[in-house]
């Protein structure tokens, strides 16, 4: 389902530039943050790696609406329980308001997978989660932006761990090909 949903998003990206009203312009953007998960009653941290890759355009009326695939590296380690989360990867869809000539305010809903090991390297496993956010993104220069975002990820329950989820804080530099 998951690969349904991508490739579905990739056409519509593609094929978008014909329905917008201002056009789009495809963007890459990497940036980093704070990460605090929890698995049950178990709280752990990290500082993850984040790149993405998006199509977004202006709606008229200073509405915006962009889709995104994202990967983020780096080991988040829990405590208690050693489980380990070092990567994931999704798809987003970011619908936004357009605050001031150069500032959005946005909202992310999207899908993400989570890969987890438990401690002792246990039998690994990668969970799919709901993601969502907030977050605002102002003009540097003509091609450079500057964002700040949260976000909330809930993973399914895994067996034994519990129900994962993930608060994140963080900041993005991104480059809009006009």
């Amino acid at each position: 389902m998951f690969k349904k949903l991508l490739i579905a998003s990739a056409v519509l990206a593609i094929t978008s530039n014909v329905a917008l009203a201002n056009g789009g312009a495809p963007y890459v953007g990497l940036g980093t943050g704070v990460i605090a998960n929890t698995a049950s009653t178990t709280s752990y941290r990290g500082v993850p790696g984040i790149l993405f890759v998006g199509y977004g355009a202006g709606m008229g009326q200073g509405l915006y609406l962009g889709g995104e695939v994202f990967g983020t590296l780096g080991a988040i380690t829990a405590k208690d329980n050693g489980l380990k989360s070092t990567y994931n990867y999704g798809i987003s869809f970011i619908p936004g308001l357009m605050i001031s000539d150069h500032t959005m305010g946005f909202a992310r809903l999207g899908l993400a997978r989570t890969h987890f090991t438990p401690k002792g390297n246990i039998k690994s496993t990668t969970a799919s989660g709901v993601q969502v956010g907030l977050g605002l993104q102002t003009s540097l220069t003509q091609n450079w932006d500057l964002r700040g975002e949260y976000t909330y990820t809930a993973s399914k329950n895994i067996s034994g761990l519990g129900r994962p989820s993930t608060d994140a804080a963080t900041g993005s530099l991104v480059y809009k090909f006009d």
